[in-house]
């Protein structure tokens, strides 16, 4: 039977050519390759113990990670849930601020809708004011006029009044045929021109039938 022998690179065996030697030199080179293999387990069992424990780290420091993520993530939420909350107060009173200032609005619409009724009215009313003072000036117009007439007439009823009273204490004589301003002086103790003077003549031509006013003698009062 042939045999093979292997040689340990690292820990992948490889084959090699088969040697003579005596069976001394195979039991120590099998020893040697044992030892060489178990030295190499060694090896590979520290380097699994350093991975296992690289990984345990690793583990640890994603857990640790993962928790402090998640610590951040929950308080980003609480912050993001605070702004939320923050955010819808806000709107709702914006909102209550939005309903008053329609409500405002609607009431505003209704007064101004009032105030201009009432403006239409009262310009309506103003209006029918001056008509109506207008009327009232020309009526107090007329009545001015009326009165200025009135007060004419009064003035000519007046002088009327106060020709008639003085008329009332003067002699009146009614010139006869053959009757002269001369002739009717002397018969009153007067003179022509004094006749003349109180009734407005103007000559000496007097007709039968006319009023004369005869004055009194100066010494007569």
């Amino acid at each position: 039977m042939k045999k093979v022998f292997f040689c340990w690179l690292g820990i992948i065996p490889v084959a090699c050519s088969p040697l003579k030697s005596s069976p001394n030199d195979e039991k120590h080179q099998l020893e040697l390759t044992l030892h060489e293999l178990q030295t190499n387990l060694d090896d590979v069992r520290h380097d699994l113990n350093c991975f296992q424990t690289e990984m345990q780290i690793l583990d640890g420091r994603i857990k640790y990670y993962e928790n402090a993520l998640s610590g951040l993530k929950e308080q980003d939420l609480d912050k993001q849930q605070s702004k939320i909350d923050l955010l819808a107060q806000q709107v709702a009173a914006l909102e209550k601020k939005i309903s008053v200032v329609e409500r405002l609005n609607d009431s505003g619409s209704r007064d101004l809708q009032q105030l201009t009724s009432h403006a239409n009215e009262t310009t309506a009313a103003l209006s029918q004011f001056k008509s109506r003072i207008t009327e009232l000036e020309q009526e107090i117009q007329s009545q001015n006029q009326r009165f200025e007439q009135v007060a004419k007439l009064k003035g000519h009823f007046e002088g009327l009044a106060k020709h008639l009273s003085n008329a009332s204490d003067k002699k009146i004589y009614k010139v006869r045929p053959g009757d002269t301003l001369d002739k009717i002086a002397r018969f009153h103790q007067t003179t022509a021109e004094r006749i003349k003077k109180a009734n407005d003549l103007n000559q000496d031509l007097i007709v039968v039938g006319q009023e004369l006013v005869i004055p009194d003698e100066p010494n007569s009062r």
